[in-house]
């Protein structure tokens, strides 16, 4: 039976070989990120240790877990495409595909492996995206470690600046679970050739409701009033959520998912996290599970290209690897157009792997001549 076939010796040995290369790919990439790493935060890694009065494996093996989490989930896809072009190699090399076409096995099988490891790398990567870099990264920073640590531990980050058409907006910002604002200076009227009105605050905290912050020990100039007015208490519907100002200063990518749709729906502020940060990040999770299957495939389709017949070309073969690279790296540069809003976040999250699936998708019809190719002009000998 046809689904037997698909399910059968052959194609459980090619989907461990597709799972054995893009494993041990992956844990090159690990062991040379994590070594860069600890080269710059390991002596901050060895101070906490003491400033805890703890072992140093205590703190290091748990940072580490939160840094390996972190780089499998950025750099999976690069290790399906390099592994899915290294397996291809080996293949060819040991002449696999040649047996199998020689025992009447189609094509299909190939594909139904890939399929099957691009689903078992896709829940991976689908995990890593919406909950487990999250989860790590909010540890890494709980535990005041390394970069992560260092840019989002501090809850104080300063007196910042946030617009929209009409009003602009600065005040001292704390962040975290007591997220508020204090010495707040809210300026009306930016978009007209003099301010409407002029507000202080000395601080302001979230109501509960839409953007609705309470103010407090408040003073009003209106260019209307000859006096300033003054207000104990005031509630005022400000151009930031109280979601955002918990997360202020953090990118999208790190976001836990209910929060990263609260910003992106409600929030209108140009401060990171932005809409269009969070709206990028929920859109690459959704297709975050079809991600290592196509750059699996698009390793295979490359390699495939460099391996006719039984000599290999090297500089082929890294022609081949280094558009596998760029292929990746566009995913990147698409995400980040995604993220300051210049293209729509479904478009920048789908656009490079439909990109990718489609260069494989040609590569294998021109492998099986189903393209057409230009022919070769012949000279005859007079």
């Amino acid at each position: 039976m046809s689904w037997r076939r698909h399910t059968g010796i052959a194609v459980r040995a090619m989907v461990r070989g597709d799972l054995a290369a893009i494993g041990f790919m992956m844990f090159i990439l690990l062991v040379v990120a994590l070594t860069i790493d600890l080269a710059k935060w390991l002596d901050t890694v060895r101070a906490r240790a003491e400033a805890t009065d703890s072992p140093l494996w205590q703190v290091l093996f748990p940072y580490m877990g939160y840094r390996s989490t972190d780089i499998v989930t950025r750099l999976l896809t690069m290790a399906c495409v390099a592994g899915g072009f290294v397996v291809t190699l080996l293949r060819h090399q040991r002449l696999d595909d040649v047996v199998l076409a020689a025992s009447g096995a189609s094509p299909s099988l190939r594909l139904t492996a890939l399929l099957i490891s691009g689903l078992l790398l896709g829940t991976v990567q689908i995990a890593g995206e919406n909950w487990l870099r999250p989860a790590a990264v909010k540890a890494q920073v709980a535990a005041n470690l390394g970069d992560y640590g260092n840019r989002y531990h501090t809850t104080d980050v300063g007196t910042q600046w946030m617009l929209t058409d009409t009003r602009a907006l600065r005040a001292t910002v704390t962040r975290g679970p007591e997220a508020h604002l204090s010495d707040l200076m809210l300026f009306g009227g930016i978009d007209q050739p003099a301010l409407t009105h002029v507000l202080h605050a000395d601080t302001a905290t979230p109501r509960g409701l839409l953007n609705v912050w309470t103010l407090k020990d408040v003073t009003i100039w209106d260019t209307t009033r000859g006096s300033p007015e003054v207000e104990p208490k005031l509630d005022l519907a400000l151009n930031i959520s109280a979601e955002k100002l918990r997360w202020y200063g953090i990118d999208g990518y790190y976001l836990p998912n209910d929060v990263a749709r609260t910003i992106a729906a409600t929030d209108t502020s140009e401060a990171t996290p932005t809409a269009a940060d969070a709206a990028t990040a929920l859109a690459v999770r959704k297709v975050a599970i079809f991600l290592p299957g196509i750059f699996a495939f698009l390793g295979v389709s490359l390699a495939s290209l460099g391996t006719q017949g039984r000599r290999l070309s090297p500089f082929k073969l890294l022609a081949l690897a280094t558009v596998g690279y760029l292929a990746v790296v566009s995913v990147k540069v698409f995400w980040a157009l995604g993220i300051h809003g210049v293209v729509p976040p479904i478009m920048a999250a789908t656009l490079p792997a439909l990109f990718a699936l489609g260069l494989g998708v040609l590569l294998q019809l021109d492998q099986a001549g189903y393209l057409p190719r230009p022919r070769r002009t012949t000279r005859s000998l007079p």
